[in-house]
């Protein structure tokens, strides 16, 4: 079997092998037996990096699927990222604790694909974030006011149910921002998604 997968956790298995989390474009997130990939010469060890797209075959094993060949398609900048931190970690929490497995979404592969391209700037993790909840049904239609339902001046986003709301209901809601220009850059906007993810992790 083929697919072209990100790899979103990798953990080791006895001295040469690891157990691997990847996410296929089409066979969704599923786990991949990586026999020997720890050995120095093993042809598949630089592919296969927590973050590494690559196209891969496998076989399906008496356990897991077994991975037999890879073919690196992007790697991340490992320079730029190192300074990214958290944001790795706001995206690799959701892959890992809310995707099911085996279930394809080419949605959010690309827009993963799209978010590493970007180096997890602020900016792309937050609307990646924002996309992946709608996809899995954890976030209500985010171009409408939460109160009223109207389309017209989302000028504010309450923080305690990351909602938008228009400019005639904000008032009578809890606390609120403003949202400006581009709420995806700002810190605001990111510790209140941080919560509503935090809350979704914990009720499912």
């Amino acid at each position: 079997m083929k697919d072209v997968v990100v790899v979103v956790k990798s953990v080791n298995y006895s001295e040469a092998d690891k157990v691997l989390t990847v996410f296929g474009k089409e066979l969704g997130k599923f786990a991949l037996f990586a026999k020997g990939i720890r050995k120095i010469n093993s042809k598949n060890r630089g592919n296969m990096q927590t973050l590494c797209i690559s196209e891969i075959s496998f076989y399906e094993g008496k356990g897991l699927p077994v991975l037999t060949e890879s073919s690196l398609v992007y790697a991340p900048n490992t320079d730029v990222l190192k300074n990214r931190v958290e944001n790795l970690k706001r995206v690799l929490v959701m892959l890992n604790r809310i995707l099911a497995e085996y279930d394809p979404n080419e949605k959010v592969f690309d827009m993963l694909r799209s978010v590493l391209e970007k180096d997890f700037s602020t900016e792309a993790t937050n609307r990646f974030r924002v996309i992946f909840l709608k996809e899995m049904g954890f976030l209500d239609d985010f171009s409408k006011c939460s109160k009223c339902g109207g389309d017209g001046k989302l000028e504010y986003i309450d923080v305690l149910h990351f909602a938008l709301l228009c400019k005639n209901c904000y008032s009578s809601s809890g606390k609120c921002i403003a949202l400006g220009k581009n709420p995806y850059r700002e810190d605001f906007f990111s510790e209140a998604l941080d919560m509503y993810v935090k809350r979704v992790i914990e009720e499912i």
